[in-house]
């Protein structure tokens, strides 16, 4: 028998159940709000103490200062902050250069730089018909002189974006060589980057360079493989060597050749959810037995394809330990066409998991000679290189 409840009782219990809802929702709608004020409060202490030292310095500095370098100075002093090594503020030129970077193409003189700590920037790669390449620059040139103006007087950063402009333009350099000074005049130029090369070396032994991931690597890869890979192909080396990474999402079309279907690498993000980042499912088309050539400038996407291949594919490791790089960024862009990129996520191969801080070990270690500059490194006294050949035509013979 149905018992009926009254409509007093049924009053009630929907008057019980809104005070319930009502003193839950505010109860989380005060810590949201406790949360927000405690916050505010911190930054309001934060930018009364910057009010505080602009207006000492403003009154009583006898120097010279500049309004940009001062709010470039605030921002990097923020990110320096976080701790995170990774994380940058880039101005807008800068920032435009790296989304070019990512999309295959360059716009400069033809060459990449690195700070090694000396005031000066090092060239460290001459692209192929470019400016450079056809005015004599070299790897390893110390530029000291940006269009008259010494390096060593200009503010962190700047060298580099002096070093871009529009294409068609000038930039006059000056260059340290072997203690010799060099003076050139180069135009700046749209380049595709060639990232990926290749060729067939003794014994049958195919060699791929992969030198960034970026949107045209995988097209790239494609083409490469087909000129060095055929019948009579023993094994492969693919050469990771001082590749800093790219584009993880430049990595599946390639890795899609080897690996059948599985899920390669997940990121797991601030609040504790995981997603997959690279995941394969295409019909492969490469069997060679592989080795991949890293070193300590192996890095990020570069050492996840490594680690990819190693768990999935049985590839063997020749080289030396790479960076240690698990860890995604997300780059944010500003009204301004500046942007912040901040790491946000920390990535996991699905079997070996996480490198972070560690690197990938090589199962065999090669040291490179370093009695030998690397502008004049030849495959015939690449001391890694040979390691990588002996040990495929060891494999080779022995099947």
């Amino acid at each position: 028998m149905n018992k009926k409840i009254s409509l007093g009782v049924a009053i009630s219990l929907v008057a019980i159940g809104c005070a319930i809802t009502f003193v839950l929702t505010w109860a989380v709608s005060l810590n949201v709000y406790n949360s927000k004020i405690g916050t505010s409060e911190k930054y309001e202490g934060m930018y009364a103490k910057l009010r505080e030292i602009d207006a000492a310095v403003r009154t009583n500095f006898i120097g010279d200062y500049s309004e940009e370098n001062i709010e470039n100075g605030v921002i990097d002093g923020y990110i320096s902050g976080l701790g995170d090594k990774y994380a940058s503020y880039m101005s807008d030129s800068v920032y435009y250069e790296i989304q070019q970077a990512n999309n295959g193409v360059i716009h400069g003189a033809g060459f990449e730089v690195e700070d090694d700590g000396s005031g000066y920037l090092k060239i460290i790669a001459v692209y192929n018909g470019s400016s450079a390449d056809l005015n004599g620059l070299k790897s390893g040139d110390m530029i000291t002189e940006i269009d008259g103006k010494s390096l060593l007087s200009m503010a962190p950063g700047t060298a580099k974006e002096k070093l871009s402009g529009e294409v068609g333009t000038r930039v006059a350099l000056k260059l340290l060589r072997d203690g010799e000074e060099i003076s050139v005049n180069l135009i700046r130029q749209q380049l595709d980057i060639e990232s990926v090369t290749g060729e067939i070396l003794e014994n049958n032994v195919a060699y791929i360079r992969i030198s960034s991931f970026n949107a045209k690597t995988a097209e790239q890869f494609n083409t490469v493989v087909n000129e060095v890979i055929n019948a009579d192909t023993a094994s492969l080396i693919i050469d990771l060597r001082q590749n800093s990474g790219g584009l993880v999402s430049a990595l599946k079309p390639i890795l899609d050749k080897f690996i059948s279907s599985a899920v390669i690498a997940t990121a797991e993000y601030a609040d504790g959810s995981r997603k997959v980042i690279v995941e394969t499912g295409a019909e492969t088309s490469i069997t060679a037995k592989t080795a991949i050539l890293v070193d300590e400038g192996t890095a990020s996407a570069a050492e996840l394809f490594a680690g990819a291949l190693k768990d999935e594919y049985g590839a063997i490791i020749v080289g030396t330990q790479t960076v240690g790089k698990a860890v995604m960024q997300n780059t944010y862009e500003f009204s301004d066409g500046t942007a912040l990129t901040i790491s946000t996520a920390k990535i996991y191969l699905s079997k070996s998991g996480s490198w972070d801080g560690t690197g990938i070990k090589p199962d065999y270690t090669a040291e490179r000679n370093v009695d030998i500059l690397p502008e004049y490194l030849t495959h015939a006294n690449d001391t890694q290189l040979q390691k990588a050949i002996e040990i495929m035509s060891a494999s080779s013979a022995a099947q």
